[in-house]
């Protein structure tokens, strides 16, 4: 809807209801979101992350007290481990586990390959608090789990993480230039989910190498051109242009399309960095934002 003021009246049985506009940028419907909102300690540390870092598996999720009857563990329940080299009482670790995706398909030419490249990526389950070192294995507390925790589960010491300095959303000009800075892209969302928006955690291959700290913000945009890489965009320049001789208009070249200015459709606030890459999360979008929208540096 852009800028633009839309009403949309509907009339029946003589009864007119006037909806307000859609605000660009807004998802929820009320004014407070177009500011969008600071990352929460959830957010923060159970956005997940890609790795090239070897995670052993010297502590790892034995069980329960609950001798079989539960295999799933949440908030404030007691569970069991391997016992770690150097666990004590009073450590807090994370429980993480390999996460892979089902889909056999790639959302934009090359994505697999492109987050093989970034390592194993991890999902962040449980933070945990070691409570007794037994002779053979570990009694540990939950504090907070992100999802449930399972049998299996991989415990690694815990980095404290403080939360990112948040600002308001910088509604930049849809159609604002390049920084100049480096660019990478949208390799992944969470849970491989591919529709993304404010809120949403999102995984980069922009990292330490690249210049990625954790509370920078980067922007996402898209070009004519990368547009290519969208299936369903592809789809979109097959249209007709002459019907019944009638001429109705003509495709752009290449060198047109690269010729036209980019979009910017949203930004995203780093919570994590790693060599190669980075976990964000989405603080404001215009419009969806989807794996293999390319973005930059702020």
């Amino acid at each position: 809807m852009g800028r633009t003021s839309v009403w949309v009246v509907l009339i029946a049985l003589g009864v007119v209801a006037v909806f307000p506009p859609r605000i660009e940028g807004q998802q929820g419907g009320t004014a407070a979101s177009q500011m969008g909102r600071a990352p929460t300690e959830t957010d923060i540390y159970c956005a997940g992350f890609f790795t090239h870092r070897s995670l052993g598996a010297d502590m790892t999720v034995l069980g329960s007290e609950d001798g079989g009857f539960k295999n799933e563990y949440g908030d404030r329940d007691f569970i069991y481990l391997t016992k770690g080299q150097a666990a004590a009482p009073g450590g807090q670790y994370m429980l993480v586990r390999a996460a892979k995706d089902t889909n056999p398909r790639d959302s934009f030419p090359g994505q697999r390959l492109m987050a093989a490249q970034l390592g194993t990526l991890y999902a962040e389950i449980a933070r945990i608090q070691v409570r007794v070192v037994h002779e053979g294995s570990l009694t540990a507390e939950i504090l907070h789990a992100c999802e449930p925790a399972v049998a299996g589960d991989i415990a690694i010491p815990l980095t404290a993480r403080t939360a990112p300095a948040f600002h308001s959303p910088k509604v930049v000009d849809r159609f604002a230039p390049s920084s100049g800075k480096a660019t990478g892209m949208v390799v992944l969302g969470k849970e491989f989910r591919q529709n993304l928006g404010e809120g949403h955690i999102v995984y980069l291959n922009l990292g330490r190498t690249q210049g990625a700290q954790v509370g920078g913000y980067v922007r996402v945009f898209r070009t004519a051109l990368s547009k290519e890489r969208d299936p369903f965009e592809v789809a979109t320049q097959n249209y007709a242009t002459d019907i019944a001789g009638q001429s109705m208009g003509r495709r752009l070249t290449r060198a047109e399309r690269a010729a036209l200015p980019r979009t910017v459709v949203g930004e995203v606030l780093l919570l994590s960095v790693e060599d190669d890459s980075s976990a964000g999360i989405i603080t404001f979008s215009r419009e969806e934002i989807n794996p293999g929208d390319e973005v930059e540096f702020e």
